[in-house]
């Protein structure tokens, strides 16, 4: 673990308090876009509705992700009355490890950034998980599956296009 990724709690905190108040880039973790399928709960802290149903690349679904160097956007269907309806949520990749340490007589937080996930989409169970890095990567709308094959096949479409047009042309 890099010494500079541990970090005590309340110091990093305040940093992010502060970073957007003074347009402060903060050196660790990045942008990531977030939105969620169901509105926050209305007891939580967070009382901002980022509803990926209303989502459009906009600023109002940025957010500062210090504890991350990655971001996640997780594809899957909710069963629905009579249909499936397939949904995407986009969030920070969780990678905050906090362990309590016992210091000079006190406990105390420390908290690690961990690198759990390599970049790229995964399925689990019903789930498709796609982590990346740099920030607002995930802001693609759709994970095309089939992307290879309609690759490949368009190119053999123009190969055999431009044959089709040399026999022609003698």
């Amino acid at each position: 673990m890099s010494p500079f990724l541990t970090l005590k709690s309340d110091a990093l905190d305040r940093i992010s308090e502060l970073a957007p108040q003074y347009k402060i880039d903060t050196a660790l973790g990045v942008k990531c876009f977030r939105c969620t399928v169901a509105p926050p709960n209305r007891y939580a802290n967070n009382t901002k509705p980022q509803l990926c149903s209303k989502f459009d690349h906009s600023d109002y679904y940025t957010v500062d992700c210090p504890w991350s160097t990655m971001c996640v956007k997780r594809i899957f269907k909710l069963q629905l009355m009579k249909a499936e309806q397939e949904t995407i949520s986009r969030d920070c990749a969780q990678q905050k490890n906090t362990e309590q340490i016992y210091k000079n007589g006190n406990w105390t937080k420390e908290h690690h950034i961990e690198e759990p996930y390599e970049e790229g989409c995964q399925t689990i169970d019903d789930s498709t998980y796609c982590f990346c890095r740099g920030s607002l990567c995930n802001s693609a709308t759709k994970v095309e599956k089939n992307s290879y094959h309609t690759d490949a096949m368009a190119v053999i479409f123009v190969f055999n296009v431009m044959k089709y047009i040399r026999n022609i042309e003698y």
